[in-house]
């Protein structure tokens, strides 16, 4: 009599996180067709798809936070590939045709257009059910740690705003998240047990992930090379032959894409290669001709090695993870600082764990394909790196239940955890990398500067996030102001520093305003203490003022170069009006400044 009920709980228990999923998952859809509704209905034409939004708008209405607004589309689709999309899916002949794009959202798109009477909202729906579903394609890759870091997680996919806001736009990157994250827990399950059905399964999506977007194969394959070493010395053998099998499953689903695209365009990788016209376009390089994606990236890295690897390190290991949570902020200000610090602490963590290793090894070489191009012209959408925010939600999940689990038995126990040599040793080397990392991004836009400098390029050097190299001392932190972004001089200068790889002729523009229309009227100019020039200031409310000066040959040093700008006055913060409401009212302060230009005579 006393079995049963605890057999009842122990079963409660059990189901809890798989209802929560549930409910999160249908929380989550609301939103999205409820965005959908708003952003690309109402829909007349089918009853079944106007009574889906209609209902999705009335639950989601009081159940979406303030800060979750939609707007209308007048002109749904145009000035992106959506409208692509659409035209490709109705174009569409056979699965495997060669084509630019993967074939897999084409179907999709093309299957909701059967189901909504050839409607552009099909494209609305494709996207945002992949959306959807990648929510409990989340709690199965969560589950893989605990129940409750897969509810989590899933959580944090579901009510996202900008996970929630793509979502009905009509991009494929809802459906490639889908995929790379079913992927990922299918390879987490291949790790635990590299049985043939498993390998199949791993095969099969990673097949689907290169259909989708042909870059995939950046971590298809490392993951299996992962799978196979970070093992069990026992299952070395049966991890090789599952690793056969998923690499001949996958390679079996995509070769036909490849041969027919190789038969129809003479390029099996035209969906990779097509699209480097859009990045030189942006970069301003000429793109009349073809050019491959490793032409391209080869190119990129001999012109400017220094840049590239900068713009590589932030593409893989800053970027793509700063910038995923803001949309929580719309919840509960200030959530999205300490989600992200609970995602990097979780990704530390991963490295201990085995299934975190691959984890890690899928997120960082899926990343690979743009990890170049985040910086040109649309490459750094939040979209593009859309597909590693269920990992990341994953590992920030991870990190929250660590904690309180091993919180709540340090206070039952009373003891701390034991280290041992290994554990000791593994975190000392992996503190001394992460401040070698955290040194070399403050330090890279010094060298980076310095290389465009060497080669005769007119560079500037731009208040932001990453300026502490170049402004030493005399300023206040960098401040967002309207479109720009500025340091503002606490007391009456500022010191700016300036690197000159060679001796040679160079003038200076500098980018700056008095902080009052009338105070300070002139800056004195210094260059390694030699004054170079006075600038008059003048004030112009509409625009920042430009002052231009040259530096004499003599005055310049190679390296480093100490600029000091001295005004003739300061003013009371207070005094200075609302603009600069964000300094103490009792600092002086004098000049605004936005950047200082370098230019090779």
């Amino acid at each position: 009599m006393v079995v049963l009920p605890q057999v009842r709980v122990a079963r409660l228990r059990a189901a809890a996180p798989v209802l929560l999923a549930l409910l999160t998952t249908a929380y989550g859809a609301v939103l999205r067709f409820d965005a959908l509704h708003a952003r690309y209905g109402p829909i007349e034409r089918l009853s079944w798809a106007g009574s889906l939004l209609n209902t999705a708008s009335a639950v989601g209405a009081p159940l979406r936070p303030p800060g979750f607004v939609w707007y209308h589309e007048p002109r749904p689709y145009v000035g992106g590939d959506p409208i692509n999309y659409l035209r490709y899916a109705r174009e569409m002949q056979t699965f495997y045709q060669g084509h630019l794009r993967e074939p897999v959202f084409l179907a999709v798109t093309k299957v909701f257009l059967w189901l909504l009477d050839d409607a552009d909202v099909a494209i609305s729906f494709a996207s945002a059910s992949a959306s959807t579903l990648a929510i409990p394609a989340t709690y199965l890759l969560g589950r893989m740690f605990s129940p409750w870091i897969g509810v989590l997680a899933a959580l944090g996919l579901a009510v996202d705003y900008n996970a929630v806001s793509w979502a009905p736009d009509g991009w494929r990157d809802d459906t490639f998240m889908l995929a790379f994250t079913l992927t990922a827990w299918l390879f987490v399950r291949f790790r635990r047990a590299p049985t043939h059905g498993n390998a199949v399964a791993v095969g099969l999506a990673g097949a689907v992930s290169c259909l989708t977007r042909i870059t995939s194969v950046s971590f298809v394959l490392p993951g299996l090379a992962l799978a196979i070493v970070d093992g069990l010395r026992a299952e070395w053998r049966r991890r090789w032959q599952g690793a056969i099998i998923a690499a001949l499953t996958a390679g079996v689903l995509v070769t036909p894409y490849l041969v027919n695209c190789a038969r129809a365009t003479g390029d099996p990788l035209v969906a990779i290669n097509a699209h480097t016209i859009y990045y030189r376009a942006g970069e301003g390089l000429p793109y009349d001709t073809p050019e491959s994606a490793l032409t391209y990236v080869r190119s990129k890295v001999l012109r400017r090695p220094v840049r590239e690897l900068d713009t590589a390190f932030v593409g893989l290991f800053v970027h793509p993870i700063e910038n995923k949570w803001t949309g929580f902020d719309l919840w509960r200000h200030g959530t999205a600082w300490w989600l992200l610090l609970c995602a990097v602490a979780g990704l530390v963590s991963f490295i201990f764990l085995p299934d975190g290793r691959l984890l890690l090894t899928l997120v960082f070489t899926s990343l690979v394909p743009y990890a170049f191009t985040w910086n040109v012209a649309g490459g750094g959408d939040w979209r593009f790196t859309m597909h590693v925010y269920p990992v990341l939600l994953v590992a920030a999940a991870y990190a929250v239940v660590r904690t309180l689990t091993n919180g709540a038995a340090l206070i039952r126990t009373r003891q701390l955890p034991r280290f041992t040599r290994a554990r000791f040793a593994g975190a000392v080397g992996l503190l001394l990398v992460g401040v070698g990392a955290a040194v070399a991004y403050r330090q890279m836009p010094y060298f980076t500067l310095r290389e465009a400098i060497g080669l005769g390029e007119s560079a500037s050097i731009e208040t932001g996030p990453r300026d502490a190299v170049f402004f030493r001392r005399g300023w206040a932190e960098p401040h967002q102001d309207g479109l720009v972004t500025v340091r503002v001089t606490r007391g009456d200068r500022g010191i700016v520093r300036i690197p000159l790889p060679e001796s040679r002729q160079y003038s200076l523009a500098l980018r700056l305003d008095p902080v009052t229309p009338t105070m300070p009227t002139n800056v004195t100019v210094l260059l390694n203490r030699n004054m170079i020039g006075r600038v008059a200031l003048t004030w112009n409310p509409e625009r920042v003022g430009t002052y231009r000066l040259r530096i004499p040959l003599r005055t310049s040093r190679v390296g480093a170069n100490e600029l000091l700008l001295v005004a003739d006055g300061t003013v009371p913060a207070s005094a200075a009006g609302p603009r600069y409401q964000w300094i103490d009212p009792r600092e002086p302060i004098a000049i605004r400044l936005w950047y200082v230009r370098v230019v090779p005579e």
